[in-house]
């Protein structure tokens, strides 16, 4: 941890117990304002032939040209590019690879989102193929929209979550300890946070979600992952009635999408009968 954290944490945790509405409002601003790079945002079209405009300021992605139907949606503050290593051994003659840009993301110039963008642009994207797809691919804040999605629509045959979280209570309680809010400041950022996304925590419960699901689920989580600790996807794995959970050791949150083994082991759910 660098020193310039140290002194923001600091400094925003004596604004937040003096000034508490200001700072959860500001907490707010930036939970919601994502942070990419541009070559990172650029990295679709390197990858994808096609994008196509969704609502809500959200792009999709399409490469191949296979009957099987496969959505990629990486987390907050994520690219598609994250997903290359993945996408050199998917046969694009068997699959049609859709990858989600969600508000401010990727191809959208977009300022703000959150999780209720990222599930918007899933159910857009499931209004576009006109259908479930085969198989769904969520990383992080991109595995949890994947989960509401298919509690409330049903969009996909199989689910693939990559350290997912359990719930988005859970998020926004680690990211109030990252920038150090006060116990009541954090209660209206978590209130605000409610507001601005439209759903509150309790209906982003995905634990509750979970056991509604009955089709093929493969978790994917890294023991050393310092952003969402690994017990929350084994605790997923407990709560779906149908779930194979893997786990890996030293890639931590985002590595792990380029381990060669995790492709494989992607693939091979996807094309295998399930076995728990």
């Amino acid at each position: 941890m660098n020193l310039s954290l140290n002194l923001f944490q600091a400094a925003f945790g004596v604004y937040s117990r003096l000034l508490p509405s200001r700072a959860a409002s500001k907490a707010v601003e930036l939970m919601t304002s994502p942070r990419i790079k541009a070559e990172r945002r650029a990295s679709s079209r390197e990858l994808f032939h096609t994008v196509v405009p969704l609502r809500n300021k959200g792009f999709l992605s399409i490469y191949g040209s296979g009957p099987k139907k496969i959505l990629l949606l990486h987390g907050w503050s994520g690219w598609i590019g994250q997903f290359k290593d993945l996408l050199s051994v998917i046969d694009a003659d068997e699959y049609t690879v859709y990858a989600v840009h969600p508000a401010g993301h990727g191809e959208s110039q977009a300022t703000e989102s959150h999780p209720g963008r990222f599930i918007e642009a899933v159910l857009e994207a499931n209004e576009y193929v006109g259908g479930s797809f085969d198989i769904g691919v969520g990383h992080s804040l991109g595995a949890a929209a994947l989960v509401y999605a298919q509690a409330n629509k049903g969009c996909f045959d199989r689910l693939v979550l990559v350290s997912g979280p359990a719930t988005i209570k859970g998020v926004l309680s680690r990211f109030a300890r990252f920038v150090n809010l006060g116990q009541r400041s954090e209660r209206v950022f978590v209130r605000d946070m409610e507001e601005t996304v439209g759903l509150s925590v309790e209906r982003l419960d995905l634990l509750a979600l979970a056991p509604a699901i009955k089709t093929p689920v493969l978790l994917i989580h890294d023991d050393l992952d310092s952003e969402v600790p690994v017990a929350e996807s084994w605790a997923l794995h407990e709560a779906f009635p149908r779930s194979r959970m893997i786990h890996t050791t030293g890639y931590g949150h985002s590595r792990l999408l380029q381990n060669p083994d995790v492709a494989r082991e992607i693939v091979e759910f996807t094309n295998s009968p399930f076995r728990p």
